[in-house]
């Protein structure tokens, strides 16, 4: 869980060594905040995922999960509990709103529910597949007061269109070999984002006023 940093330095001659540090990550916990509204069952296939990588594998994560209305929500509550009594996994927060499902709002109470000291945000979506390695990237690329990273996503990817004329798919391994006639990389999106919890209230967090459904992210990006 060390990293050495290097920052070079490449003006019209030799390569130059302007910057070598080691980082240490040991400590760095990671909030990951998922706005849901009804889609349970993307929320078995997320917490899969969360218990493979962030579970048994990376061990410093605590899941906040905000729910918007009534429907569904005793579904979510049996499936957080369900995987943390088998993997004896407590650092979880469940926040239920009962109004209509606002992407921002649910960030934003997400991230504003933290009351521990600093910490780095992961705003995730219930859909998103990530690893172990992308976390660790997370902590590597986010910084207070410099540095906020957004990732790029390999988007609209559906194995059972991919895969349809197997009869059995492949492993999930061999799932995640991405290729461009089965999916794009989404490098204008701004949705999922690491940063930490005191750039997030500085900038005032995400704009209210955005009515319906995309944009909060952009005007969060712009800020």
């Amino acid at each position: 869980m060390e990293y050495r940093h290097v920052t070079l330095f490449r003006p019209f001659g030799p390569l130059m060594k302007v910057k070598s540090e080691m980082i240490d990550i040991t400590r760095s916990v990671i909030n990951i905040i998922v706005p849901l509204a009804e889609r349970t069952e993307a929320f078995v296939q997320f917490m899969q995922n969360f218990r493979d990588v962030c579970i048994h594998q990376d061990k410093r994560i605590h899941l906040t999960v905000v729910y918007f209305g009534k429907e569904g929500l005793s579904k979510v509550k049996s499936i957080l509990e369900s995987v943390t009594s088998e993997s004896n996994f407590n650092n979880y927060t469940l926040i239920s709103l009962n109004e209509e499902f606002n992407r921002g709002r649910g960030l934003n109470v997400g991230a504003r529910a933290w009351d521990k000291g600093e910490v780095l945000m992961f705003f995730c979506d219930v859909d998103i597949y990530f690893s172990a390695e992308f976390l660790n990237s997370c902590r590597l690329n986010a910084e207070p007061g410099k540095k906020v990273f957004y990732p790029v996503v390999f988007s609209l990817y559906n194995p059972a269109i991919v895969y349809a004329n197997q009869d059995v798919p492949p492993s999930v391994e061999q799932q995640l070999v991405h290729k461009k006639d089965s999916g794009f990389w989404r490098d204008f999106g701004f949705g999922m984002t690491c940063q930490y919890q005191s750039d997030f209230l500085a900038i005032g967090g995400f704009d209210m006023e955005v009515k319906g459904w995309g944009g909060e992210d952009v005007h969060l990006y712009r800020k």
